[in-house]
């Protein structure tokens, strides 16, 4: 990009000052609940700086969904409005982002049941990116996730839904009602049945291990299974874990596929109709 084309952006912005505060506002909180960048491990500042440059790149291209400046005085334009289109903003920015997280809170809430099960609930570790105690399990089936979402690129599907929202929802023509509530339960009821598929494989497994040592235990009463029912769990859920890994990368290649586009896409449907 050369000087002149920087200077033309510049002047696009000074000229559009307005419209450029509100592109700012819906991309920061955006930023803000994204996948991998939401938690407390990312800087402040990496994030303003990150919401500022998506501004730059993006305006230039979604600048015609706005009106063209106004020749009114800004001392006599509604500061209700603004605030209003400001609020606006923020929610449709929030609401793209929640819906791509979600699939990352089915990660969570999977992992901590098969951590459960396994018996590593209170084997916790320090995660920079929520700053907060987490489980073993959930630390990897989160590294997994996270790889799996930028290589078949889920970060493009997301930033491509933000694009798409300035022409599919004006600023001043948001309001929450029924279809968006209606699709954000539905995407949370999404949520719990993924989490479910993400622990099942382990969950079955040693439920059928709990099973047999329950039926040994009543069949030869002498053999001490309490003894050996805690290195078994491990070690089965650990196998089991491991021989389900390509599984779990299927699941989450079909979920971060085309089902996030077009739960993003739905979102952005509802609304509009809203």
């Amino acid at each position: 990009m050369g000087m002149d084309s920087v200077a033309a952006i510049v002047k696009t912005i000074w000229e559009n000052e307005l419209a450029f505060l509100f592109v700012l506002t819906r991309i920061a909180s955006f930023v803000m609940a994204l996948p991998l960048l939401g938690g407390g491990g990312t800087p402040p500042f990496v994030k303003a700086l990150l919401a500022v440059a998506m501004t730059f790149i993006l305006f230039p291209t979604v600048q015609g969904y706005f009106p063209p400046p106004s020749p009114t005085p800004y001392a006599k334009i509604s500061l209700g409005l603004v605030v209003q289109g400001l609020l606006s903003e923020i929610v449709i920015g929030l609401v793209i982002g929640f819906g791509a997280r979600l699939i990352f809170a089915a990660v969570e809430l999977g992992s901590e049941v098969a951590g459960m099960q396994i018996g590593f609930g209170v084997a916790n570790a320090f995660d920079p990116i929520s700053n907060q105690q987490v489980s073993l399990m959930r630390q990897i089936y989160m590294a997994i996730a996270a790889l799996v979402f930028l290589a078949i690129y889920g970060d493009h599907s997301v930033l491509k839904a933000m694009s798409h929202s300035f022409e599919w929802v004006p600023t001043t023509g948001f309001t929450i009602k029924g279809p968006l509530i209606e699709q954000i339960i539905r995407m949370g009821s999404d949520l719990f049945i993924l989490g479910m598929k993400i622990a099942a494989p382990i969950t079955i497994a040693l439920l059928l291990a709990q099973m047999a040592m329950g039926v040994i235990s009543r069949v030869v009463p002498q053999i001490q299974i309490f003894l050996f029912s805690f290195p078994l769990t491990i070690g089965i859920g650990l196998i089991v874990f491991g021989l389900s890994i390509s599984l779990y990368v299927s699941l989450l290649r079909e979920q971060m596929g085309g089902s996030l586009e077009r739960q993003l896409s739905d979102l952005l449907l509802r609304m509009r109709v809203a």
